[in-house]
């Protein structure tokens, strides 16, 4: 059947021209969108080993100078302290609050889009670098509990799993420290700062514990972090950003009203007043807006030219089957069944698609060696083994994910007229014969 189905398409090859030409431009543009979404999926995929569920920014404010609230002496860098001290517990102390986590910077929030990063280095060999993402906490609190760090295994991390008796000790991840400290334990060992003013030494520091890898986003792979503990001090009390982590029952819709609703006149101290409460999900998402958009615009596209590969295959077969009922006829009266008759249509689909595979994947060798297609992600993360790195074996994949795509809708799109061509009497497919 399939050498005759190859010889009815070469007899047929100017019809079969345009809808080779046809299938060809969808198949290279179904693939650019699959071999996003693949990346897109497969980062997605790749574990975070935290988790923002149940997590919120509480933001602070604090009263102008004009208001006749404010107080003078509630300004100075003691008062503040104390007053941000009471501000905590009295979070702590609110029943659906399970833990507390600050920040000595908005960036070391997981999930928004400040970032602070820097190059550090191996302090007993400088040609050992890494780009760093830096997260720096305040160890009052248990910053990984409060956003539930867990290990490879899923053990769950504490702020008590590691001795930070030195003032120097820092965590770092363990892509950083294969890349300062390739083939041996990192913990003990120094790091330092790649730059430096002329007039300063280079900050150095201890490490003291190595954290399994975290992704910044979820689209994206992960990347280098270290942990700086920070005190609070009077040069950064009034950069100190809380973040809590509720109870599991409760729903952000009513978690964040009913905390304001209650806690606005507790915080309420000093020259501080609560100003918002924000899901740290939701700001991932708004952080996130591009991506998403771009996520969007590309499934429509997407959906769009499998909508009309669908009804272009629906309409072109339509038209084949019926300018071939005495085709159709001479084989049903020489004994083929309307499975038959069906199987021979598809297949004869199915071949026409994959005729088109190999210039196919030429074209889209093309868009590789132009570097036309990015990897998601990639400059997040420069070091570290993943799929979509190995050019050939992503490419494989790709294809053959776009192929079976576009042969399910080439399937459903004959299926159709197919069977419809498979019931015609013989009688009624040659009396114009």
């Amino acid at each position: 059947m399939l050498w005759s189905i190859c010889k009815q398409i070469l007899n047929r090859k100017k019809s079969n021209g345009w809808i080779l030409l046809a299938l060809l431009l969808v198949f290279c543009l179904i693939w650019f969108m699959v071999d996003f979404f693949f990346v897109l999926e497969y980062n997605k995929s790749l574990t975070s080993h935290r988790d923002l569920n149940n997590t919120y920014y509480i933001e602070l404010g604090t009263l102008a100078k004009t208001l006749p609230e404010y107080k003078e002496a509630e300004a100075e860098p003691s008062a503040g302290i104390a007053n941000l001290y009471r501000i905590v517990n009295r979070i702590k102390e609110y029943p659906d609050v399970e833990s507390v986590a600050l920040c000595q910077s908005f960036s070391s929030l997981p999930g928004v889009g400040s970032y602070n990063g820097s190059e550090y280095r191996s302090a007993t060999d400088s040609t050992k670098r890494a780009g760093i993402q830096r997260i720096t906490f305040i160890p009052e609190e248990d910053y990984f509990r409060a956003f539930r760090h867990t290990s490879n295994q899923g053990k769950a991390i504490s702020l008590t799993d590691f001795d930070w008796g030195n003032p120097s000790a820092v965590l770092i991840s363990q892509m950083v420290a294969e890349r300062l400290f390739p083939g041996e334990s990192a913990i003990g060992k120094t790091i330092e700062t790649s730059y430096k003013s002329p007039d300063a030494p280079r900050d150095q520091h201890l490490v003291v514990g190595v954290l399994d890898d975290l992704k910044r986003f979820n689209y994206n792979r992960p990347q280098g972090i270290i942990f700086f503990p920070q005190r609070i001090s009077e040069q950064n009390y009034n950069y100190i950003y809380i973040a809590i982590r509720s109870k599991e029952h409760i729903p952000a819709s009513r978690f964040i009203p009913a905390f304001k609703k209650q806690m606005s006149s507790n915080l309420r101290v000093g020259n501080y007043y609560l100003k918002n409460v924000k899901s740290l999900v939701a700001m991932e998402k708004e952080t996130n807006n591009a991506m998403t958009n771009m996520v969007r615009s590309l499934s429509g596209l997407m959906l769009f030219f499998l909508i009309n590969i669908t009804l272009c295959v629906l309409g072109t077969f339509w038209y084949r089957v019926n300018v071939r009922k005495e085709e159709v006829g001479i084989r049903r009266a020489m004994g083929s069944n309307e499975a038959g008759i069906k199987k021979l249509f598809v297949l004869e689909g199915i071949i026409l698609l994959t005729l088109i595979l190999i210039p196919a994947m030429i074209i889209e060798s093309q868009f590789i060696a132009a570097g036309l297609i990015s990897t998601l992600g990639q400059s997040n993360s420069s070091y570290g083994d993943y799929l979509p790195d190995h050019t050939i074996v992503r490419f494989l994949i790709t294809n053959a994910i776009t192929w079976l795509l576009l042969a399910a809708i080439v399937v459903l799109a004959i299926w159709y007229p197919a069977r419809s061509a498979s019931r015609i009497k013989p009688v009624e497919a040659l009396k114009d014969e």
